[in-house]
């Protein structure tokens, strides 16, 4: 006699556990690193923001004193000037403050840099 049973056997069970495992294994370490990649890309897009700022800067201080022009000493003056809303934190290493780049001389060269450093 055979009973009409409605329902999965265990080892059916099993078997779908274990490939959902299998294909979270696969997912999770590249849901990480596309999440990785957004806020690289996002510190890049807030580092272009800056150094757009820095250039509209160094015009507007050139153009008050022509001959004399100079770029922001960090983002607060920046923001004071009404040239960024607020300081942006770098979404990669939490930093809440942007550095002026600056060459061999130490001189500003308009670029604006994550604290925690170049990614």
């Amino acid at each position: 006699m055979l009973r009409n049973q409605k329902g999965f056997t265990l080892v059916e069970l099993v078997i779908v556990i274990v490939i959902i495992g299998i294909l979270a294994a696969i997912a999770i370490p590249k849901f990480a690193d596309l999440s990785n990649s957004a806020k690289i890309a996002a510190c890049i897009q807030n580092e272009e923001a800056l150094e757009s700022a820095q250039v509209i800067y160094y015009t507007n201080t050139s153009i008050a004193n022509p001959g004399s022009g100079s770029y922001a000493a960090d983002v607060a003056t920046l923001v004071t000037a009404g040239l960024v809303d607020v300081a942006p934190t770098c979404p990669v290493d939490g930093a809440s403050s942007y550095t002026p780049d600056t060459d061999a001389g130490g001189n500003l060269t308009g670029g604006m840099s994550c604290a925690g450093g170049p990614h």
